[in-house]
């Protein structure tokens, strides 16, 4: 019976498979033998590390995926909380410009009531015997300019006790943003200071110039100012100052009616003017309006007015810390929502960091787990190359093997 193995050719000078005993003439066997395994199934050791290279190629491969997919997806809630945190910031600004303007009509008023409180000592003043009343009486008019300039300090945007509409006296208003999306809160002044006019019957009104002595003559309620021809034929701005070109001729304070005579040029006759008085504010009027307070009544009118005033300086004080309360409720709000997108950054960076730890430790769990089965797998094949190879070895085996037909 012809064996399997016996198909091999057999030379006379020994087996194929197990050689002549020259290494050139060494069977396939013997060769395994000379060189380990590595002629029969090639070098395990670089195949297996050429897998181990592949699978943390594959492993890194993966991980860097993870992570950019982790990092895309904390870019885009980071980007939503930045702009949603933009927009609190700009509605903060504007709070707090509100708030900035509540907190300089409380300096406005208390600065007025101590104006208010130096007033009294004018007027006691012009009637004080050793004293100029002239003096007093000029001081007077400098503390019912400065009440009035105090009121309007700061523009509109920061001002809530001036600043007001001078046709109609609505008092200034400012708007801001209370909320990220579309809400607004409105605060509404006061009036602190002393407005006034003279509506004269002939359709033109005397208005002064806030804060300064000079009272003019317009062509109607915010219309243009009229001109006054000399004696010497010049045409002028029709106007004068209140501290020396105006008089009081008579006032009826149920009607308001009143007449002033109105001195443009110091060497001409003054200009008789009769109309209405419409008063705004505090009620203080310039030392005019009281005979320059040459007369007990005049002073006592003065006097009476003053304590108006600080009255309505009170309730002045009122209007405006029900705009405290508000901007202080939109501030809260504001900062409770900066507050919380803080703490969603903050919550955001640390779930960012835990999901790379975590993707990274995956990475790593499934690399190890993968080399330790490439490992276990290059043990087995070690194993059965080294039974196999004693079996080569063997006596036996080889006499087997070196059969002849």
């Amino acid at each position: 019976m012809v064996g399997i193995l016996s198909s091999l050719p057999v030379t006379g000078t020994g087996s194929p498979l197990l050689g002549n005993g020259s290494l050139a003439g060494k069977s396939i066997l013997e060769a395994g033998l000379v060189n380990g395994t590595t002629a029969l199934f090639g070098d395990l050791g670089s195949t297996t590390s050429a897998l181990l290279s592949q699978v943390k190629a594959n492993a890194n491969q993966k991980l860097v995926v993870a992570e950019n997919e982790i990092e895309e997806s904390t870019r885009f809630k980071k980007t939503a909380i930045d702009t949603q945190r933009d927009r609190w910031i700009t509605v903060k600004s504007q709070i707090n410009n509100a708030q900035i303007a509540v907190s300089n009509s409380e300096d406005g008023i208390k600065k007025i009531a101590q104006i208010l409180l130096l007033m009294r000592g004018s007027v006691a003043g012009t009637n004080t015997a050793g004293e100029n009343p002239k003096i007093h009486r000029d001081k007077f008019n400098d503390q019912f300019n400065k009440i009035n300039n105090d009121a309007d300090v700061g523009g509109k945007n920061f001002n809530l006790i001036g600043n007001i509409n001078r046709n109609d006296y609505t008092p200034n208003t400012i708007e801001y943003r209370n909320n990220d999306k579309f809400g607004f809160s409105t605060i509404t002044g006061t009036y602190a200071g002393s407005d006034y006019r003279i509506e004269a019957n002939d359709g033109t009104v005397w208005v002064p110039d806030i804060g300064t002595d000079l009272i003019q003559s317009l062509s109607g309620l915010g219309g243009t100012v009229q001109q006054y021809t000399t004696e010497d034929g010049i045409k002028i701005n029709k106007g004068t100052s209140v501290r020396t070109g105006i008089e009081l001729v008579s006032y009826n304070a149920k009607t308001n009616a009143i007449t002033v005579k109105i001195t443009v040029v110091p060497t001409e006759d003054p200009l008789v003017v009769t109309g209405t008085l419409k008063k705004h504010g505090n009620g203080i009027m310039p030392a005019w309006y009281y005979g320059n307070f040459e007369t007990e009544a005049g002073r006592a009118q003065a006097f009476k007015d003053i304590s108006a005033a600080e009255i309505n300086l009170v309730s002045a004080s009122a209007e405006i810390q029900k705009s405290a309360t508000i901007t202080g409720i939109d501030q809260r709000r504001a900062d409770n929502a900066l507050t919380e997108l803080t703490q969603q950054a903050v919550k955001l960076a640390g779930d960012k960091f835990d999901q790379l730890e975590d993707a990274r430790n995956k990475a790593a769990q499934q690399y190890l787990a993968m080399e330790e089965n490439l490992k276990s797998i290059s043990r087995q094949q070690r194993d059965y190359l080294a039974a196999f190879a004693g079996f080569i070895k063997s006596p036996f085996s080889r006499s087997i093997l070196s059969l002849k037909v």
